[in-house]
């Protein structure tokens, strides 16, 4: 009887958790969308480009709810899969920009808690969007690598690359805003 208390009060648990999850991602895609047509009555360019970098943020913040919610184990995710649905949508979302460059992925599944996915997650959006916006100006196009691999030592590496115009020279990033 114990045991059978103890195995309902666990599902009730999941359920509870799997529903916060889903929660989570709902509110999340609000305030997404919010965003994003709050962004295209802006006539600034400028802000509406800021506006659609928070809403990219959110998006990805959601996503990993979102794959939570979807996942059998309710505390943590194949980030290589969010990874590529992450991708997926930066792609999308950066429409004429991204139909030229082209994406190549290398990545093994490694399972991350919520606690290092939200932030991984937030680190790659930043690195592909700057990339799709800053990389490639003034050209027709590139290459744009992903790759992640788990260590035995339970370290993870997330490596970004582009084959794109590169910081200027003399750029100093301890001196720039």
């Amino acid at each position: 009887a114990t045991e059978e208390r103890l195995k309902a009060s666990l599902q009730e648990k999941e359920v509870l958790l799997q529903e916060i999850h889903h929660r989570v991602k709902n509110n999340m895609q609000v305030i997404s969308s919010l965003l994003a047509l709050q962004a295209d009555e802006l006539p600034d360019a400028a802000m509406r480009s800021v506006l659609l970098d928070v809403t990219h943020r959110v998006r990805s913040m959601a996503m990993v709810h979102e794959k939570l919610y979807q996942s059998a184990d309710l505390a943590r995710i194949d980030f290589a899969e969010y990874a590529r649905s992450l991708l997926n949508y930066l792609w999308r979302a950066h429409g004429n920009v991204a139909s030229n460059v082209a994406l190549i992925v290398d990545m093994e599944p490694v399972l991350l808690s919520v606690n290092a996915a939200v932030p991984c997650g937030l680190i790659l959006n930043e690195l592909v969007g700057n990339a799709l916006k800053h990389a490639f100006r003034g050209r027709n196009g590139g290459k744009v690598a992903v790759s992640l691999r788990g260590g035995l030592d339970g370290r993870v590496c997330l490596r970004v690359r582009d084959d794109g115009t590169g910081l200027p020279k003399g750029f100093d990033w301890r001196q720039a805003d």
